[in-house]
């Protein structure tokens, strides 16, 4: 499932002690920020039963659709963490996640909100906005290889 021995949340350890064990137990996201991170990590490996698993029930849809909005993502980064510690009941992180979506770059911010209840936490929506960037063929890719966009992202989605 995992391809490369970092994990994609961006927290510059190996996904196998980062997110990994967190998809395989809810129970081990001992923090909201470590809830996000899991879930964007879920994203990227479309693991659909811990993005639905970590979604509070009143707001969980029945279930996604990763074909219907095929995306690559390409990266998490965290602005701020408000609350959402392990003795916390609520908390809140603001992201941006930028992903690559019939070649265009976008950018996600999100301001995601989340609960514990019975000791796990749950998301349970944000406010969100989303820019769209297009991407010149030639340009450097977004992904940070430092190769054109045409000879790497771009190349998988045509």
């Amino acid at each position: 499932m995992i391809n490369s021995p970092l994990c994609p949340c961006g927290s510059n350890l190996p996904c196998t002690t980062c997110c990994l064990p967190i998809l395989d137990d809810h129970h081990r996201a001992e923090t909201a920020e470590a809830l996000m991170r899991s879930r964007y990590t879920a994203f990227v490996h479309k693991h659909e039963q811990h993005i639905l698993a970590s979604w509070q029930k009143k707001n969980r849809p029945e279930k996604l659709n990763f074909d219907d909005h095929p995306v690559v993502w390409l990266g998490l980064e965290i602005h701020e963490v408000r609350d959402g510690a392990k003795n916390d009941i609520t908390g809140s992180v603001d992201f941006t996640s930028t992903y690559l979506e019939n070649g265009q770059i976008s950018r996600l911010r999100e301001n995601s909100q989340f609960v514990r209840e019975d000791g796990l936490w749950y998301y349970l929506g944000g406010e969100c906005n989303v820019k769209r960037q297009k991407i010149e063929r030639n340009g450097p890719c977004p992904c940070g290889s430092g190769k054109k966009f045409k000879r790497c992202c771009l190349q998988g989605n045509l």
